[in-house]
């Protein structure tokens, strides 16, 4: 996703909030608003990848301990 249409994301998402916070939001810059933008986006992408790498490693151990029962039979 580009960083405008995140920040639009963003932007769109802060329309509930109190009016003084919707005010903040939009009073800042493009530039401020990617790298806030950047900042909230990079630890979703880690947890993401972190969930994804966690279910890799979880699978690879019920293969290799099912590889395993089947040759002690």
């Amino acid at each position: 996703m580009p960083i405008e249409n995140a920040c639009a994301s963003l932007s769109s998402q802060k329309i509930g909030w109190h009016d003084k916070k919707w005010t903040n939001w939009s009073n800042f810059t493009l530039n401020q608003q990617k790298i806030t933008t950047k900042t909230y986006l990079i630890p979703i992408n880690v947890n993401k990848s972190r969930k994804n790498q966690y279910f890799i490693i979880k699978h690879q151990k019920k293969t290799y301990k099912s590889i395993n029962y089947k040759n002690k039979k």
